[in-house]
């Protein structure tokens, strides 16, 4: 037999690239067959929401992106992917400001990402995949770290609503999904307060609405089955990406997981909490002892599974690898990243900003050069600019700053937290620490990548120490609201750390790298023994998790209430999660299939006449009927009574009744 001739290289990556996309089209008709079990969805809508994913987000996000650097890396592509989305999030936001069809803005940036880059917009990543120990190792931990979001969103997902919420925030969240999902102006019509509009970060609640949107995929589904792994998985992926570009020389295992770690997480008392549990346990000897530690969720975390807290984890990480691979990347991601942050998690995107502007005016002044100035100023534009078209445009709320020095350390101080307050920054700082000695001793121009870092760091606490909010949230706390600027400050920390340690590495021996990864142990061990603790939970005993709340009682009782043209009134504002503790925030009403309510959340929303309502909101919880109940309803409009039983309640109510359970009534108003 005459030998074939060897296929030329052409013809071999014409075929490396056939069976990829074979391979993308398998994995995602696998991921379809997921959502739509685990959903109990249609597969039809699950398909049509995973290729909405892939136009709107990895092919625009050849915006941000150029095609031919991400193919051979599937971490790079995962960037790329969420990062497209969040573009495409932006557009669809501004369609509605400028009373645009929603389409107009997400389809605009698709055919502009098609005419710029072609049929290579189209080409998935090609990655090349390389087992080793260290890689499986660092795989196995960051699952384990990132688990309870993951578990605690399928546990969500099922069925045609949310079966139950892990969080009191996930019901205030959904509730704008859903409201974002119909609307046709920017902000939304509030679900929880009728003819309410209150400005704020909508992004990746615009994210899960326009996916719902385009596939006819349910809220809840687009939100708990889609994006929340999505981001997730570009945590880790934007974690991978860092670690290879700020720390080298170090095995994954120990870069990685620490870039996923946020804690101590400078928002609850990590020290004064766990340090008094942890002397017990020493002195008792005695396990059991640090249980109360273990099972507070905030501490460790675990608790912030809503979706821009989420998208503030991967907005942070991706920030900086995308600042670490500019020379390689360029400008356009880093810069649309931190100017866009504002819309995703308005704190966080302050936080950037500033580290940002920061980092590049040393590295300015370092090179001589007002070069470095140009990729912050841009983003400062953007960052500006969405503010004014999402804040300032649309509405005439009043929120602005003022200039307020030392107001963080006063708000620490009255809350007796400093001394805790340096000992969580001791305990984030503490592997660099160890390497002080011989960062002191060797210093040179190599160590700018860190100080850059650094910088990133220290930026939120001088933005909290220098200024002050003025009208910003009224009736919900502004000094909670702005300190939140601080949220990003453990994982900017643990990048400066590792960049450190990693540019020191070499040079320390064995005794000094002992003392690093003891350090760093210390810092990974704790968090990654509570979240696999807090995901077995969630697996087996789901109701024992943060804030958990059953809908169905709830659930049986709204089915019969048109989700269109009717307002809801109840008796009840409370949230059940843990015996009724929060009030004037019932916000399961409008969550669960995107009712309209009257007035439920006095929490999070405050209207000129959000005064009036709560007092016509007293009439439900008395245990007379009124004529005022039904004048109030002609004026308002109410369709329909939502009785919670166990609670105050007028008996009897000459209304109709449409159903009653164990739980709850509900009845139909008149017309006038």
């Amino acid at each position: 037999m005459t030998p074939q001739p060897a296929p030329d290289p052409p013809r071999q990556a014409q075929d490396r690239i056939r069976r990829t996309r074979i391979g993308w089209i398998g994995v995602g008709l696998v991921l379809a067959l997921a959502i739509s079990f685990i959903g109990n969805a249609s597969l039809a809508r699950a398909s049509a929401a995973l290729v909405v994913v892939y136009l709107l987000g990895y092919v625009v996000g050849a915006l941000l992106v150029e095609p031919r650097i991400d193919r051979e890396t599937l971490a790079l592509g995962s960037v790329r992917l969420v990062a497209g989305l969040l573009l495409t999030t932006v557009a669809f936001l501004l369609s509605l400001v400028l009373s645009l069809s929603w389409v107009v803005g997400p389809v605009g940036v698709f055919i502009f990402a098609v005419v710029l880059h072609g049929r290579e917009a189209f080409d998935p990543p090609r990655p090349d995949f390389r087992f080793s120990w260290d890689h499986g190792l660092t795989g196995l931990i960051s699952v384990t770290v990132l688990l309870p979001l993951v578990v605690a969103a399928i546990r969500m997902s099922p069925g045609e609503f949310s079966p139950m919420f892990f969080n009191v925030d996930t019901p205030y969240f959904l509730e704008k999904v859903h409201a974002l999902a119909r609307t046709t102006v920017f902000p939304p019509e509030s679900l929880s307060v009728a003819d309410g509009r209150w400005p704020y970060h909508y992004g990746v609640h615009g994210l899960a609405a326009l996916i719902s949107r385009s596939s006819g995929i349910a809220p809840h589904h687009s939100l708990f089955l889609i994006v929340l792994p999505l981001l997730t998985g570009g945590i880790l992926a934007a974690a991978v990406i860092l670690a290879r570009r700020i720390c080298p020389t170090l095995p994954t295992v120990v870069s990685v997981p620490m870039l996923l770690i946020s804690v101590p997480t400078l928002w609850y008392r990590f020290s004064e909490s766990l340090w008094p549990h942890v002397w017990n346990a020493t002195v008792s000897l005695t396990f059991g002892a640090l249980q109360p530690a273990i099972d507070n969720r905030e501490l460790w975390g675990l608790a912030s599974n809503v979706g821009h807290n989420v998208a503030a984890h991967f907005l942070t990480l991706a920030s900086l690898a995308s600042i670490a691979a500019a020379p390689t990347l360029g400008w356009r991601l880093p810069v649309f990243l931190v100017g866009a942050a504002i819309v995703f998690k308005s704190p966080t995107g302050i936080a950037l900003a500033a580290g940002f502007g920061l980092s590049q005016a040393l590295q300015a002044t370092a090179t001589r050069s007002a070069r470095p100035l140009i990729p912050a100023a841009a983003a400062a534009a953007i960052f500006g600019a969405l503010y004014y078209v999402f804040w300032i445009l649309p509405t005439s709320a009043a929120a602005g700053v003022e200039v307020f020095p030392f107001f963080y350390l006063r708000y620490l101080a009255e809350r007796d937290r400093l001394l805790g307050f340096s000992l969580d920054v001791a305990w984030l700082l503490l592997p660099a620490l160890v390497v002080l000695p011989v960062l002191l001793t060797r210093f040179s121009h190599r160590d700018m990548p860190s100080r850059r870092l650094l910088l990133f760091a220290v930026a939120p606490f001088i933005v909290v120490n220098v200024l002050h909010p003025v009208d910003l949230h009224t009736g919900v706390g502004p000094d909670d609201d702005w300190g939140q600027i601080m949220s990003p400050v453990p994982i900017l920390a643990h990048a400066f750390v590792l960049s450190v340690v990693g540019r020191r590495w070499a040079s320390l021996g064995r005794g000094g790298r002992v003392r690093v990864l003891a350090a760093i142990a210390l810092a990974v061990l704790p968090p990654l023994f509570v979240t696999a603790h807090y995901s077995r939970l969630l697996l087996v005993a789901p109701e024992q998790g943060h804030e958990f709340v059953d809908n169905r009682p709830l659930a049986e009782a709204l089915e019969v209430i048109p989700t269109m043209d009717s307002i809801i009134v109840t008796n009840d504002l409370r949230y059940p999660a843990e015996g009724f503790q929060r009030q004037d925030r019932q916000m399961q009403i409008p969550a669960l299939f995107g009712h309209q309510a009257f007035a439920v959340n006095y929490a999070y929303e405050w209207y000129p006449f959000s005064e009036e309502r709560r007092g016509l909101q007293k009439l439900l919880s008395t245990t007379r009927w009124s004529d005022e109940i039904i004048r109030a309803a002609h004026r308002h409009e109410w369709t329909h009574l939502l009785i919670r039983k166990d609670y105050v309640h007028p008996d009897p109510i000459p209304l109709e009744l449409l159903a009653e359970s164990e739980f709850y009534s509900v009845f139909r108003f008149g017309t006038p």
